[in-house]
């Protein structure tokens, strides 16, 4: 069953493609065992929606969600729910300094570096155009500086046409305006095309991204 939520995304993705045909596009990425990933559509403008970015440390190590996405005039919401103090790292991996400097930096450059008390309330931080997804720039690390084994990514668009997997690998991405769209995807900390696809101007259309 769709939530008021859903049906209210989708309304304003609508909105935001102008009133143009738009159809849905659903699939699966063809390796969900190597982990959660996110995929998005390549070269289509929209509005972002109004959506926060949460992300929670919790009791045992690790970060809520361990994969996510931004959008880009939103907010991150930091949480530590866990009983004792935690510190909330972004680090937005520049892919292209190792090429332009000859060095790489060990986790890339600091966007946010928040600590967090337990028992703390929540955080807020824009989630600003500079650190959305590009190939000169790369997507988010998060780690926890007294804890760098705990760790999360976040991919930022300046689009809506971006969604993350659930366990089972399948997505859906409502509101693509209809023709021919290249396809990306991020999992395991790597990017790779996931072909071109054809999006009609209503309905459904069904792909299998990545290679088994």
């Amino acid at each position: 069953m769709f939530t008021d939520a859903w049906v209210v995304a989708t309304a304003l993705l609508l909105v935001a493609v102008g009133g143009a045909e738009a159809g849905e596009l659903h699939g699966r990425i063809a390796t969900p065992s190597w982990g959660t990933a996110v995929v998005w559509v390549e070269g289509v403008k929209g509005d972002v929606p109004h959506q926060e970015t949460p992300l929670t440390h919790v009791r045992g190590g690790k970060f809520r969600p361990h994969v996510a996405i931004g959008f880009v005039g939103n907010d991150f919401v930091f949480r530590n729910k866990d009983n004792r103090m935690h510190n909330i790292h972004l680090n937005l991996r520049l892919a292209r300094h190792e090429a332009v400097s000859g060095r790489s930096l060990l986790y890339g450059a600091t966007l946010y570096n928040i600590a967090l008390p337990a028992g703390s309330k929540s955080v807020r931080r824009p989630i600003k155009e500079s650190f959305r997804y590009r190939d000169e720039t790369g997507f988010i690390e998060v780690t926890c500086d007294p804890h760098p084994r705990e760790r999360a990514f976040i991919l930022v668009f300046a689009h809506p046409f971006a969604a993350v997997t659930a366990e089972d690998g399948t997505f859906s991405i409502p509101g693509v305006p209809a023709g021919r769209h290249p396809v990306r995807y991020w999992q395991g900390g790597k990017v790779a095309d996931g072909g071109v696809v054809e999006v009609g101007a209503s309905g459904v259309t069904e792909v299998v991204v990545g290679k088994e």
